[in-house]
């Protein structure tokens, strides 16, 4: 019974069910383990780079001038825009290299890019006109408040089909996509840029750095003449006063403050977009000059490398409004002729194609100012970085070792490091009065260190009969008799600097190991002290006893 009941702790286990010999033991339930994912958005992980690419702004073989593209009924808006991205190199190398069906990860739904490839290569291939049936089918999808057969307006048109090849860059990635990531796709790469807005504090001089990204640059044109003059404009400070104060991070008040713009980095194809609509539908008519050449140097923003640009293509816009008249566009071929763009018409254009209907200017970077923007950051990066390092550096050491460029004003504290170059100085060469009275205090310290040592002086009893003295150089108050008063020392004087100190005599060498010293009178030498306990070392208490045991023998 009680081995059935409690079985033995190294008994082998009986076979039984294997559904019973497989259960583990009970146990407590764990709450179950998070493996950690890594998402692209966190602060800890690596930047992702959606297009590691980089952008050639060749022309790709056997591409020299598009097709032109029929008008399906108010549709030229959209064909003068597209004939100016079917020109534009960077585009075309992308989309037609690196974008096709099996890479496409736009699944059952409409992808810009592949539309857009597929009118490259038509409108490249043949010099018949067509129409783009791919993008105008799709209008809507593009752009949910566009409708087909209404006059649009080609500017808002162009801005649809961009962000439209933006989302098919973006297409598989998370919905609340970080904008840093977001912005390293082809379409960021070639048209995007940067500007930085500025607002400086009048008061304390404190600058808020805020950064836009932007696909193209609107401009003003009113009373404005020349394209250059519009940049000047748009990149002129603004003095916010008055009821417009700026509240100042650093002051924490309302205060005056200068607002600028400025390019903080300048986008690889640059689009200009004239403001030739007010918001009221008016258009200003007026002509506006441009050059083929543009430079960004005067607009970026302190240590950026400002690029030059040249001219590839024009959108005009003929007529009294932004939902009437008629758009068209001239475009550089790759062998550098310009050619006019009206819809299903292409015809060569001789000269710079400066119109009074200009609405639109494109312009591409050139080639040699990669390298001129790689060469410029090497050489002045490191210059300003070593500048502010040093800056900070001395500020740093000084506010450690508390030294500061201005003088200080009131007490001083003695400094803990050392001496001062003065008192050091006084320490090496030496200084006579400190000497003085070094000196001083150690003939005092000598003469009272003889005083003490003899009282240790030993004498035989048989000596104290005879009254014979010892002779020493200074001798001990002790020694003297119970009954005379012991006069107390006189103090010792200060020492005084003028005072030169004399050597003190030396100690013999008997008075300091308490030997008999010879008799002056021809006397037998003292013997010196044995282990018998009569002969013993002469100490004050022992005097005073001898004194006393006589006293009471002879009362007795």
């Amino acid at each position: 019974m009680m081995e059935s009941k409690y079985p033995a702790i190294n008994d082998t286990p009986k076979a039984g069910p294997s559904k019973e010999r497989s259960e583990p033991p009970p146990t407590s339930p764990s709450p179950p383990q998070k493996t950690p994912k890594r998402s692209i958005n966190g602060a800890g992980a690596e930047p992702q780079l959606l297009y590691t690419g980089d952008i050639d702004i060749s022309w790709l073989e056997k591409y020299n001038i598009a097709s032109g593209l029929y008008n399906n009924g108010n549709t030229c808006f959209l064909n003068s825009a597209l004939q100016c991205l079917l020109h534009t190199p960077p585009l075309l190398r992308v989309i037609v290299h690196q974008h096709d069906k099996d890479s496409c990860r736009v699944k059952n739904a409409f992808c810009m890019a592949c539309n857009m490839r597929q009118l490259i290569l038509r409108a490249h291939s043949g010099k018949s006109p067509f129409s783009p049936d791919m993008i105008t089918n799709k209008i809507q999808v593009i752009a949910k408040h566009l409708r087909r057969g209404r006059q649009e307006d080609s500017h808002e048109f162009l801005r649809y089909a961009i962000d439209a090849l933006q989302k098919s860059c973006l297409a598989g990635q998370p919905q609340k996509i970080d904008p840093k990531i977001a912005e390293t796709t082809w379409v960021h790469k070639i048209f995007g840029g940067k500007l930085r807005s500025r607002v400086t504090c009048q008061s304390c001089g404190h600058n808020s750095d805020t950064f836009d990204s932007n696909l193209d640059l609107s401009l003003d044109i009113y009373k404005v003449g020349h394209l250059k003059e519009a940049f000047r404009r748009f990149f002129t400070p603004d003095h916010l006063n008055g009821k417009d104060k700026y509240k100042c991070e650093k002051c924490k008040k309302a205060v005056n403050a200068e607002k600028r713009f400025s390019v903080e980095e300048a986008p690889m194809v640059l689009t200009v977009h004239l403001k030739r609509f007010t918001p009221l539908g008016n258009k200003i008519g007026h002509q506006v000059d441009y050059d083929p050449q543009l430079s960004l140097k005067p607009y970026m923003s302190d240590g950026q490398f400002g690029p030059t640009y040249s001219l590839y293509g024009v959108i005009c816009h003929a007529g009294g409004g932004p939902n009437s008249g008629h758009y068209y566009a001239f475009v550089k071929s790759a062998q550098g002729r310009w050619f006019e763009m009206n819809d299903e018409s292409v015809s060569p254009h001789n000269g710079l194609p400066v119109k009074k209907t200009a609405y639109i200017l494109f312009y591409m970077r050139n080639k040699g100012d990669r390298l001129a923007s790689a060469i410029s950051s090497t050489q002045a990066a490191p210059r300003k970085s070593i500048i502010s390092s040093m800056k900070k550096r001395k500020e740093r050491d000084d506010e450690d070792t508390g030294l500061s460029s201005k003088p200080f004003i009131g007490p001083v504290l003695p400094s803990s490091d050392g001496p001062s170059d003065a008192k050091r100085l006084k320490l090496v060469n030496g200084d006579p009065q400190a000497d003085a009275v070094k000196k001083k205090i150690q003939s005092v310290e000598a003469k009272s260190s003889l005083a003490s040592l003899a009282q240790y002086a030993s004498d035989d009893e048989e000596e104290e009969d005879k009254g014979q003295k010892m002779e020493v150089d200074n001798a001990s108050p002790s020694a003297k008799a119970e009954d005379t008063p012991v006069k107390p020392a006189k103090p010792i004087p200060p020492p005084t600097a003028t005072s030169t100190p004399k050597p003190s005599a030396p100690i013999s060498p008997s008075v300091f190991y308490g030997t008999p010293m010879p008799n002056k009178a021809g006397g037998k030498q003292r013997t010196p002290p044995s282990s018998d306990w009569r002969h013993k070392a002469k100490n004050p208490y022992n005097q005073v006893f001898r004194s006393r045991h006589k006293r009471r023998a002879g009362a007795v």
